[in-house]
Parts: structure tokens; sequence; C-alpha cells
């Protein structure tokens, strides 16, 4: 019988499935909960998946349950699709009995409220034989703007403006972003001014509503990015864009559908309109902005991996389809290199890099690891190619961060004890738990400083055999069992880390680890010259100090220096959705920082390859 692979987005997780087998039957194997209300007979339409590149033609629960846009968009019942082909399948948060974890919290900046989005209550008088202003003039005239810069408008404010002003007899609210008018509301409105912030990962996208008068934050909502099925990392989606004929508009649909869903549901939580919503900031990596803009990615895949464009971009909702106020803005945080993006930027705005104070380092991990250092004012940028490992992507049994996940580990005298997301059989491991892992096996000396992971012959009375049980091979290769699979057998399996996977972590730790060596030393300091470590982003926040420096991910420098900073990226976003004054920030980290191109520097490979050892 044929068997072909699936994958499953976006947890990363993939099995060989014999032909004919059920996608849901598969989902289960791997231990993804998904709801199945009817049962998985197909009456209740409930479990539909996006297949990639070629979905199986459409049968007749399909038809019954699906619309024609979905069919289109290559959905599918998982109940009622069988394997006939190898797929990518994207399962949506919805889909979940119990999904992942996405980080949403960040630290908390104190700023001055600044907003471009303005609304002024006015009471005009109405046109007399002694008045014959044009309704817009009147406006003006109520705003005091005689004597200084008209404002700017568009022919659409004024199709809107006579019914506007006579349907509230000329009492009105004037709705100003910058310098332009953008809307003329009947009525009262000053109390519904509100705005949304987002930072748009490669894996997660993470939009929070704020209050604009008070920069409260009532409702925030967040997805996994749909643009995983052209590719798990940005390197994969550039080469989509490029090379497909629909490639571009692919992932810019894909990315903007996403973010009006979390438009949508933050605004029914929060029990607001989408109209109020006047204004949407975003930061994301160099490729993500260009994907969420529609630019064209090529210059990212060459080298010297040049931009279209590095500054802030600004432009009107309804023109990108956002499902703001539609004359409302949208407003793109600049980026500083190729793969130094507008997230970094909102990292170094919530970590303070522009004011004074003492050397400190911040660390994004990730597929692509962002380092920025500041030293006496001056702010130094790298990003370094780590790959997927430490994401869990590319590993025996790597996973995201995701139900059945394993996310913690410790041995302890007489057990490997595991923390598992969701509480549920663990199918996998992600990146956190790979670091405890490694961390623990270099502790018991299991694994040497080379990265070889020992075998029982070399480990014989010198460790416990609860551990030297866990030695396994497979396909002629050491592997660790790190769980064992539970139900029947076939039904699950073991989660295991292997020889080949170790040397993957060791790229990852080792590009990483090489980058924070390669900038300090640019900037003439060492490790403990580092006043604080700052550790961003979802991954960072989830990993323990200890792991990462028993690894040699980070320096070894007290655990009282490194902190955790969350998603500060998404902080940054919101501190520039509430105050124009850190616009004007951001855009200064742009012009003064200095990028670094490690794969230019001679020294980066022999850095590479030893930092590539453990401690």
């Amino acid at each position: 019988m044929k068997s072909y692979e699936v994958r499953f987005q976006p947890d990363g997780l993939r099995m060989t499935v014999p032909s004919g087998t059920p996608l849901s039957d598969a989902m289960k194997t791997l231990g993804m909960r998904i709801q199945l209300p009817c049962g998985g007979t197909g009456k209740c339409g409930k479990c539909a998946v996006e297949i990639h590149p070629n979905p199986p033609e459409p049968g007749p629960f399909d038809l019954k349950h699906l619309t024609e846009p979905e069919l289109a968009h290559s959905m599918r019942l998982a109940c009622q699709t069988r394997v006939d082909r190898p797929m990518s399948v994207l399962v949506s948060p919805g889909l979940r009995v119990l999904g992942g974890k996405i980080l949403v919290d960040g630290v908390d900046r104190v700023f001055d409220l600044d907003t471009p989005v303005r609304k002024i209550y006015v009471e005009l008088p109405a046109p007399t034989l002694e008045d014959q202003a044009a309704d817009l003039s009147r406006v003006v005239r109520g705003l005091k703007f005689d004597g200084g810069p008209r404002p700017e408008f568009d022919v659409n404010l004024l199709r809107e403006l006579p019914t506007a002003l006579r349907s509230s007899d000329f009492k009105v609210t004037v709705v100003t972003i910058g310098d332009r008018i953008s809307g003329i509301e009947p009525g009262d409105t000053t109390g519904r001014r509100y705005g949304i912030a987002f930072d748009i990962g490669t894996t997660t996208v993470v939009g929070t509503i704020l209050n604009l008068a008070d920069g409260a934050e009532p409702a925030h909502a967040s997805r996994l990015n749909a643009q995983v099925v052209y590719g798990e990392d940005a390197i994969s989606r550039i080469k989509h864009a490029i090379e497909h004929p629909d490639g571009l508009r692919d992932l810019t649909s894909a990315i903007r559908g996403v973010v009006n869903e979390i438009i949508a549901e933050a605004c029914a939580l929060a029990g607001i309109e989408l109209n109020d919503l006047y204004e949407a900031v975003f930061v994301g990596n160099t490729t993500m902005s260009h994907l969420f803009l529609g630019l064209n990615p090529y210059g990212l895949s060459r080298i010297p991996f040049v931009p279209v464009t590095s500054a802030a971009v600004a432009l009107c909702a309804a023109d990108a389809g956002i499902g703001i106020n539609p004359r409302g803005v949208l407003y793109v945080l600049p980026n500083i290199a190729g793969f130094v993006g507008s997230d970094t930027v909102g990292v170094m705005l919530a970590c303070s890099f522009l004011e004074p104070g003492p050397p400190r380092l911040a660390v994004d991990v990730g597929t692509n690891g962002e380092l920025a250092l500041r030293k006496d004012g001056v702010m130094t940028v790298c990003s370094t190619a780590a790959g997927p490992a430490l994401e869990g992507a590319a590993l025996t049994c790597g996973m995201r961060a995701a139900s059945g996940a394993i996310e913690h580990v410790s041995f302890s005298d007489s057990a490997v004890e595991c923390d598992v997301i969701g509480g549920v059989p663990a199918v996998g491991i992600c990146g956190s738990g790979i670091i405890d892992l490694l961390a623990e096996l270099l502790d018991a000396g299991f694994v040497d400083r080379l990265g070889r992971l020992l075998t029982p012959g070399e480990l014989a009375g010198s460790a416990p055999e609860f551990l030297l049980d866990r030695i396994a091979t497979i396909e002629g290769q050491p592997a660790f069992v790190v769980s064992r699979g539970e139900g029947a057998p076939g039904k699950a399996r073991d989660v295991v880390l292997t020889q080949r996977d170790i040397r993957q972590i060791q790229l990852a730790k080792g590009a990483i680890s090489a980058g924070i060596d390669l900038i300090l030393k640019e900037m003439s300091l060492a490790p403990d010259d580092l006043d604080e470590i700052l550790l961003a982003g979802a991954f960072g926040n989830y990993i323990r100090k200890r792991s990462a420096r028993r690894i040699g991910l980070l320096p070894a420098v007290p655990e009282n220096r490194i902190r955790f900073v969350g998603n500060a990226a998404s902080t940054g976003a919101k501190m520039a959705l509430l105050s124009s004054a850190v616009r004007e920030d951001a855009d200064r980290i742009r012009h003064e920082t200095k990028h670094i191109e490690l794969a230019a520097l001679p020294e980066f490979m022999n850095a590479f390859m030893e930092h590539m050892l453990f401690p």
C-alpha cells in the first residue's frame, strides 16, 4: 500500500500516512484534538481545513457544507478527505479543542499620549443668505483652521458631508488624522476613539485594541499566521512570492485575512464597532512587512538583501482592504535592514534604547535571531540565521508550542519529568523543552561537549538505569526517549531526541551565540560588561535562564541580569499607536542604528564553529 507524507500546519507536525486514511484519523494519531461534533460522519461540516498545494476534488459533504469561495480556497472536511497524495494541511485555531500558546503581553513603558487621531465636536451655524460659506469651509472655520494651513481631505468626504451636516442640525464630530480631515460624524462621537496595534510574526499575529483617549486596552486577539501553508520560514515565503505568478497575492491575501479576523474578534470582545477604529499600527520582520504591504520581496532573496523601502509606510485602510474605518490609516513602522525589521525597532522602543544607561543587549531568538545592543548611546543590530530548530521544526519530534508539546523537562532522582501544554499526552517537543532537555543531558553526562550522545556502554556504571533505559537506536542513530507513547500500538509515538536533532540544535545555538559574541566585540564589550540581557518574543519568554546558559545559547552572566520582556515588539507597536513622538523615535532608531552584516565578517565562521560546542 502506498503512503504519503502529510504536514500539519502551523504546528509543524508531519507523519507518513497510508493511502486512504481519513485526515481526521491522522490528526487523532498525532494527538491533535479537533472539533468533530458529528463523530466524523460529515453531517455537521465543522472540521474544515485548508489543503495545499492541490486539494482532492470535493465530495458530497464538502459541497453540502462549504461555500464556493471556501472550496475555491482549498478547504475540505478533514473527516471526509482521504489521503491520496502528499499534503500540507492548515488547521485553524477555531477548529481546535485546545490551542497553543501565543504571547500577548510585553513590558510596560511610560510615555505621553499624543496620538495623531483626534476628534473635535463642533456646533456650526446653518447657512443663511448672510452666511453662504461652503459646507467644507464652514467645517474648517469651526475647527479654527483659519489663518493656518488648510487641512487635507478626499473627495469621498465631500460626498458624505452634506448629509452628515444636515442630518444632525450641523452638530458634528470632526475626525482628523494628522493634518487630514478623515471623517465627519453626526452628533458627538468623541467618546469613541480607538486604534489597534499589530505584531505580525512569521508564526503568530497579535492585535491589541487601545483607547486612544487614555491608552486603555479593552481587548486583544491572536491568530496563527495563515501564510504558513506557503512555508514555515520567511525564506520559503519569499521564494513562493517570486516564483509563482500569484505568489505575492497569495501571501498578502493570507496575512490581510488574518488581520481582519483579529480585528473582528477584538472589536466584538471590546464591544465597539469596526468604524470606531481609526488607525492600525504594524510591526513585523522586514519580510512580513513587505508581504503585508504587497511589496515584491525579490531584493530580500539575493545578496546584499535590499528591501524595497526601510522607511515607515502609511496608507488608507480601504486601499488595503483592512476592516477598520474605511478612511482610517494603516501605519507600518520602519525597518533597519533586510533581516532586521520593524519588530526589532519595536523591541528597541519598548526597551528604552534611546535613553541613557549602561550597556544592554536585546535578543529575539527565532528562525531569524535579531540582536540589538546599546552602549554609550550607540545602537548596533545584527541578525543571524538560526534556522527553525529552536522553534521545534526540522527535528524528529519537534513542534511549535501547541497542545501536546513538551515545554519543560527536568530529571529527578528517578524519573524524567515533562510539562506538556494542555495537560494531554505528549506528541512532540517545542523549543523551550528542547533546551531544557539538552541542559539536563549535558548535566547528566549523556551528551559531551562536542554534542555526541553517548552509548549505554560508555555510560554503564556512571548513570542511573532509568535514564540508560531511555537510550534507543532509531534508523541507525542513537536517540534519547523523552516520553513514552501512550495508547494502542501505532496510535501514539515516543517523543525522542536523536543525534541528528542535537546537531541541528548546535547549528542554531551556534549561530545565535556567535552573533552575540561578535556584536559585543564590535562594541568592545565582554559579556560581564552587560547590565542586562533582555529576552524578547514568545520563545524567549518561555525558556529557562539556567538551561539557556547551560547549553551556551546565552552568555554565562548572572541569571539576575537576564530579564524576560515578553512581546516587546507588540509593546513598541502600541506605543507608536498612542504617540506621534514615539513614531519619530522609531525613525531616529532607523537612521541612527548601525547594522552589522555578520556573514561579511571574516571571523564569523570561526566564531560559529566555536559556539557550536557546548560549554
